[in-house]
């Protein structure tokens, strides 16, 4: 008999005495189950977490400062909450997780069985409930910083409700990347957090070239076409330092077909015969995640052909000083689309 596959489902099994905090959602919520052990004692494990959740030391969350406090704490069982740092969540609101932690001894290692669940209605969570949990008790090894005890850990076993648990996204470190102080950026009419990329690079080429070559492709001068997905360019002003510019998704190859928006703003300063690029895009709507599409609306506009871009009439080589995406996301591969040349 062939066995059914349950879409969206861990294929790792979760300890059956898993506890769980539960929610008060009132929708679906995402919730994420680990299994690990700890090369420490339970009581090593239990006092880690603890004094992690309670900020001992001035402590701080690796996941963009999220806010823990204990709510229960036992020889065996910790109860946790996470809420998210208004400083750095979408829109300044404020999320709450909670967390049980089910520790069990055996052969002088610990067991650790946790839960998470978010207590509003949600879908993805962006790997947030497995980071709550692992953020709590992850050694140096893991480029965590410990409160006093400091011990590795070996995942048995995860399961997470959205189908994220995407370790990478658990310690964020601070960007490191000096964006221009002439940077200009559109705005952006969105009610919740939008996606944002701000780009600094140096054009071979004159700033009248660059300008020239930015209008010509935002104009789609020559049938000029985006190579991300057929994207949709205007130009909504422009002068000789700066270009104003709007792109819409194509309704042909966007999810669900439907049409985003995004606008981007070029300011263009020339010395010693090039041309420095501060450019910025920001999503007109809500939005978190851009796979990428904010740097594409800005590079795509200005890459040479030895980017594998088709330029209108001016081709120069540019090479970027800074990339700040709020999203984290800036992958070059994404912006040029090969056309299949898979015959079906």
């Amino acid at each position: 008999m062939m066995k059914a596959t349950v879409l969206g489902a861990s294929m790792y099994a979760v300890s059956a005495d898993m506890k769980c905090p539960g929610s008060g959602a009132w929708l679906g919520h995402a919730k994420t189950q680990v299994v690990a052990t700890a090369s420490a004692s339970c009581a090593d494990v239990a006092a880690e977490i603890a004094a992690r959740a309670s900020e001992t030391g001035g402590w701080t969350d690796p996941h963009n400062g999220g806010i823990y406090t204990v709510l229960s704490h036992s020889a065996t069982e910790i109860e946790t909450k996470r809420t998210t740092n208004p400083k750095h969540s979408v829109g300044g609101q404020t999320y709450t997780d909670k967390q049980t932690f089910t520790l069990v001894d055996a052969n002088g290692k610990c067991t650790i069985k946790a839960c998470s669940e978010s207590q509003g209605s949600s879908l993805k969570d962006f790997s947030t409930n497995y980071c709550d949990i692992r953020n709590l008790y992850c050694g140096k090894a893991d480029g965590c910083t410990p409160v006093s005890k400091d011990f590795t850990t070996a995942e048995t076993s995860v399961d997470a409700s959205s189908g994220q648990h995407d370790w990478s996204a658990c310690v964020v470190k601070p960007s490191t990347v000096a964006v221009s102080a002439d940077m200009k950026c559109p705005g952006s009419g969105a009610w919740l957090g939008h996606a944002k990329t701000q780009v600094v690079a140096t054009a071979s080429a004159s700033c009248a070239d660059v300008a020239a070559e930015i209008a010509a492709r935002a104009s789609e001068t020559g049938g000029w076409t985006d190579p991300h997905n057929g994207g949709i360019y205007s130009v909504l002003s422009h002068s000789a330092t700066d270009i104003e510019t709007k792109r819409t998704t194509n309704p042909k190859h966007s999810v669900g077909g439907q049409t985003y928006t995004d606008k981007q703003t070029f300011t263009l300063i020339e010395a010693n015969g090039k041309c420095t690029i501060n450019a910025c895009s920001e999503s007109q709507g809500s939005s978190l995640k851009d796979f990428s599409t904010n740097y594409c609306d800005i590079r795509n506009l200005y890459c040479s052909k030895a980017d594998g871009c088709t330029p209108v009439s001016k081709d120069f080589a540019t090479a970027e000083t800074s990339v700040d995406a709020s999203s984290g996301q800036h992958d070059w591969s994404a912006c040029v689309i090969k056309p299949s040349t898979i015959v079906v």
